[in-house]
């Protein structure tokens, strides 16, 4: 039997439509936290005006032994400081021709101005993430999963800045930011999970992949810690008083019509200083001063 030739999708091609789908496919936003445990109280210093702080630093006195019949003598300390520099100064920005706006099926002016605001945020926390390849004190390695082990010697070191003194518990004043892949690591670990070793957690380990508090201070995943190579991440435990961030300016996002380009261009920027902070050492009479309030964990 002879069949006739059926229309296909080939021969009917100019009748067969396009349609643009009314949403769009959103690039993820990590979200920020180092911004957010870290020292923010220079801020007000340099909210005004100026482009510099001065922490001056305050050492504890010696005691001396006092003789008989004899005049005590003073304690004078040439004590040193710390400056902190507001320098950076990030802008996000983009230009959109009217015709697109026209043309477009999607209002891009305002997608466009709510990624501004990410992109300032995310700048700011991979500058602060960047400080930790300088931390002094480090435990573990680059792109070996961390073990109980590697968190007990960070917690010892804390312990013997004395930031742990009045409380074995560090609190909320304390933050361990670790990567996807270190946390996903830590949910094998069975201190860490285990309901015996954390009853706070209720046994959600595994079943919201949640981590507990560990040796009392809050665990936080961060996809914006530094990460020198493939595998590899820095991550840390630290005291909120090892690092601080101070945000002179964050404006609105600004627009202007350039007539000349028959265009809105959009902008938004800040201004903002960050920066590792070192301590007097707790040795009377002062000394060269150190950074023991935070823990680099070098890890996967």
């Amino acid at each position: 039997m002879v069949y006739a030739t059926p229309m296909t999708t080939t021969t009917a091609a100019k009748f067969i439509g396009q349609v643009w789908s009314d949403g769009c496919l959103e690039a993820v936003e990590f979200a920020s936290l180092l911004q957010k445990r870290v020292v923010r109280d220079y801020e007000g210093d340099i909210k005004k005006a100026g482009n510099t702080v001065h922490i001056p630093r305050l050492s504890n006195l010696p005691t001396q032994t006092k003789a008989a019949a004899t005049d005590i003598t003073f304690t004078a300390i040439t004590e040193g400081e710390q400056v902190l520099t507001v320098s950076t100064h990030e802008y996000a920005a983009f230009q959109l021709e009217s015709i697109v706006q026209v043309q477009s099926n999607y209002d891009l002016m305002s997608k466009y101005q709510k990624k501004i605001g990410y992109a300032l945020a995310r700048g700011r926390e991979v500058n602060l993430a960047s400080l930790v390849s300088g931390f002094s004190q480090t435990v573990g390695t680059l792109g070996v999963e961390l073990t109980a082990d590697d968190f007990n010697s960070a917690w010892s070191l804390l312990a013997q800045a004395g930031l742990l003194e009045q409380s074995p518990d560090p609190g909320d004043e304390f933050t361990i930011a670790v990567s996807a892949q270190a946390y996903a690591a830590m949910l094998k670990v069975d201190s860490f999970i285990n309901q015996d070793y954390n009853p706070a957690n209720g046994g959600a380990a595994i079943s919201r992949a949640k981590v507990g508090d560990i040796f009392g201070a809050p665990v936080y995943m961060s996809n914006l810690l530094a990460a020198p190579s493939a595998g590899q991440h820095r991550c840390l435990m630290f005291h909120k008083s090892h690092m601080a961030l101070a945000v002179q300016h964050e404006v609105p996002v600004k627009s202007m019509y350039m007539i000349q380009a028959l265009s809105d261009a959009v902008v938004g920027h800040n201004i903002y200083g960050f920066m590792e902070l070192s301590y007097p050492p707790e040795t009377p009479g002062g000394g060269a001063a150190v950074d023991n309030r935070g823990v680099q964990l070098a890890t996967v």
